[in-house]
């Protein structure tokens, strides 16, 4: 009987032993979301040495590459599926209202992803294929109407529960969820990069740890001219082809290599444009970031045009210059991209990307 109670005791005991490893099983997977926000923007800017490659989830985690077809781009639950993810960095895209004010949108236009149609007294949803229905801009909105704008799920068929959001409710937002995902902002005007930084600056003790801006070099053609905008948050310049004909990349970029720890090239195939500016920026032991083009839209290898309205081909956007052409474009090759030597890559399938880096020993 003694011996029997004994067994059932140490029968009971496993159980309950394998019972609770269970459980920990998902939190120990888990544990490396839980580095410091501050040591995930140092890695994925190289000021933290390391031979991985650190991947951002362009446009936050969303629709089917976040396992939820319905999960809008640019929101704050794209946000939250990339952080409950663990994802090194998001990058999300920021336009302005009319009266200034920073929110989440991809296109300069709403009509494609908002319901913004029912804005407007006998509004049409927009058709991106015949460029036809309400489509107006974001600037031309004030955020007094943007913010009561839903997102559509990606197919477009059905309005979410999701609003557009503006920069200071995202930051509230991470901040009250207790996130640890940096956040690198696309920007396309100075006005945006001041907001956000003068918006950081009020939701967090450090806002450089947190929040960064990519930013193209013929806005901001020196680290000087960023800095008198934005004397807190982190920075990365982007160079591209088109930016041959409009200012001296070459000298432009070996200024920014004096001051920054990072910069974006997108240099569409081997010894192609900017591969020169590349090589020099991995001879200087930058970041080296690219973007992974993948199509977005219904057609194949199709993309939406930044109005919203479909659709160009990546073959559409070859530059030539005096000094040269490009015939291809391999961004969205991830090969192309890891035997190029970029330590950080935007694309919208990070977990896709994470995958193959791991079977590489990159990530």
């Amino acid at each position: 009987m003694n011996h029997f109670s004994k067994s059932g005791a140490k029968g009971k005991l496993l159980c309950l032993t394998l019972l609770l490893s269970a459980s920990l099983v998902p939190q120990l997977s888990h544990a490396g979301c839980w580095l410091p926000v501050g040591n995930r923007m140092a890695t994925l800017l190289k000021t933290i040495p390391t031979r991985q490659v650190s991947v951002l989830a362009h446009r936050g985690l969303w629709g089917g590459y976040s396992g939820d077809a319905t999960l809008p781009e640019n929101s704050r639950g794209s946000l939250q599926k990339a952080d409950d993810e663990c994802m090194d960095a998001v990058e999300l895209d920021v336009k302005m209202t009319r009266e200034g004010v920073p929110v989440l949108m991809h296109d300069y236009n709403l009509g494609r992803t908002t319901d913004v149609y029912n804005a407007f007294r006998g509004g049409h949803k927009y058709n991106p294929m015949n460029n036809r229905g309400t489509n107006p801009s974001v600037a031309s909105l004030s955020w007094e109407t943007i913010q009561f704008l839903h997102l559509l799920t990606p197919d477009r068929n059905r309005v979410t529960g999701y609003y557009v959001p503006d920069i200071s409710g995202v930051f509230s937002y991470w901040n009250q969820h207790g996130m640890r995902t940096p956040m690198i902002f696309d920007t396309k005007t100075q006005d945006a990069v001041r907001a956000i930084d003068r918006l950081a600056q009020e939701n967090f003790s450090r806002p450089s740890d947190v929040v960064g801006v990519k930013v193209n070099a013929t806005l901001y053609p020196s680290y000087n001219s960023f800095r008198a905008d934005a004397p807190t948050i982190r920075v990365i310049p982007v160079f591209t082809t088109n930016m041959l004909t409009k200012i001296n990349v070459s000298a432009v970029e070996s200024g920014w290599q004096a001051r920054s720890p990072a910069v974006e090239i997108n240099v569409k195939q081997r010894n192609g444009l900017l591969q020169g500016q590349l090589n020099n920026a991995k001879r200087a032991r930058l970041a080296v970031g690219a973007f992974n083009a993948l199509p977005d839209a219904p057609g194949q290898n199709e993309f939406y045009k930044n109005t919203g309205q479909c659709c160009y081909r990546l073959s559409d956007l070859y530059f030539s210059y005096w000094g040269g052409r490009d015939t291809a474009d391999n961004r969205g090759d991830w090969n192309f991209l890891v035997s190029e030597g970029f330590t950080f890559i935007t694309t919208d399938n990070p977990q896709g990307l994470i995958g193959f880096l791991r079977s590489k020993g990159l990530h």
